[in-house]
């Protein structure tokens, strides 16, 4: 089996657990909501980007 770089292993965690937390948005309700102002995030940037959890204004908070 081929080794791989640590750095590619933490990546591929690191979108698995955007996907995790994407998906316990949908289930509680809040996945169309920027966890920092509250707002509606708008469909055309979920489209583009379905793994978002705050609006544009936001893009640098968590």
């Amino acid at each position: 089996m081929p080794e791989f770089a640590n750095e590619s292993v933490s990546a591929i965690e690191s979108s698995l657990n955007d996907v995790d937390r994407a998906l316990e948005r949908l289930r509680n309700g809040t996945y169309r909501t920027c966890q920092v102002c509250q707002t509606p995030i708008e469909e055309s940037v979920l489209v583009a980007s379905p793994l978002l959890a705050n609006c544009p204004a936001h893009p640098e908070l968590a």
